[in-house]
């Protein structure tokens, strides 16, 4: 009994020991889909200035495949040290986990909040000859033509998607959607004129600011974006309440030691506090935001349950 309970005060130590040295070798930031995408260009950002805060390489691993699952579940099954974490976002994580039956991580159980860093928000396009030029008049004339709009997005369960079933519930409209599996097409398909809107992510859309072959009609945050300032919001097109984001924050596995949890938190706070990270972020199509661990936890656990109900409600739950 007392070999037993000196092996464990020493383990604890040990363990108290590690992290208050923490760190003391190089972090491994998993971004969860490949290189160039938005989550990489924030994990790379972010890696940037956790290297600067922490002292310590803080090297990008992408992680692609299964929607995000395999970069998510190699920080759950990681050694909760410090030294493997997730630049997680909702597409990787709330989303499928709200429309697969089969998704392997339990989210208020595997993964731990911790710190909320950034965001980026759907855009709203048309295609050129289309007979609208603002939001509102895009849902009058879809309230008109009930049915015969489509639209294209990154594909089934993407935020984007999301926030046009959104749209769809909230004003009464009816179109079809088409599903693709990357920017690029979609893009190609809306200036060919062969789909009449396009719901895409901020990063994509900034690229397309001075294209003159397509509308620009709204963003879905209540904000406007730095980038695009004179788009306006969903919210101001005339649906109250209208606000969809899609978050990108830094998660680690459970039973992440307290102490490693809050130096991390307070490094990510000043990273997106930093004037520079800021402006960085901003000019790529996100908009920085700093959530420390409980706030993060908190509002993690609310996302969850929000879209969960959302695709249970408009039937976009997989069965299989």
């Amino acid at each position: 009994m007392l070999q037993s309970f000196v092996l464990l005060l020493l383990a604890g130590l040990t363990s108290s020991a590690a992290a208050q040295d923490y760190p003391s070798r190089q972090i491994m930031l998993i971004a969860p889909f490949a290189a160039g995408g938005s989550t990489d260009l924030v994990a790379r950002v972010v890696s940037e200035g956790m290297r600067a805060k922490l002292g310590q390489p803080v090297i990008v691993e992408n992680k692609p495949g299964g929607t995000g699952v395999i970069g998510a579940r190699e920080v759950v099954r990681a050694d909760p040290d410090g030294y493997t974490l997730l630049l997680a976002n909702a597409g990787a994580t709330v989303i499928p986990g709200a429309i697969s039956n089969s998704y392997p991580i339990d989210l208020n159980k595997d993964l731990l909040a911790i710190g909320l860093t950034a965001e980026f928000v759907g855009v709203v396009m048309a295609k050129k000859d289309l007979p609208v030029n603002s939001m509102q008049e895009f849902i009058a004339y879809a309230k008109a033509n009930p049915g015969k709009l489509n639209f294209g997005t990154s594909g089934v369960g993407s935020m984007v998607h999301l926030s046009a079933e959104l749209l769809m519930k909230e004003t009464g409209i009816k179109m079809q959607h088409l599903p693709y599996k990357g920017g690029s097409n979609s893009m190609a398909d809306l200036l060919g004129g062969t789909i009449d809107a396009l719901f895409v992510s901020s990063p994509v859309a900034v690229g397309q600011a001075e294209n003159k072959n397509l509308k620009m009609l709204a963003v879905t945050s209540r904000y406007r974006l730095e980038a695009l300032p004179n788009v306006p919001t969903v919210e101001e097109s005339g649906v109250p309440g209208f606000d969809t984001t899609a978050w990108l924050g830094v998660m680690g596995p459970a039973g992440l030691p307290p102490t490693i949890r809050q130096k991390l938190s307070a490094a990510l706070m000043e990273i997106a506090r930093d004037s520079d990270t800021q402006v960085k972020l901003r000019k790529i199509g996100f908009e920085p935001i700093g959530k420390d661990a409980a706030a993060f936890q908190e509002f993690f656990r609310s996302d969850v349950k929000k879209w969960t109900e959302f695709v249970k409600e408009r039937g976009l739950k997989d069965t299989q």
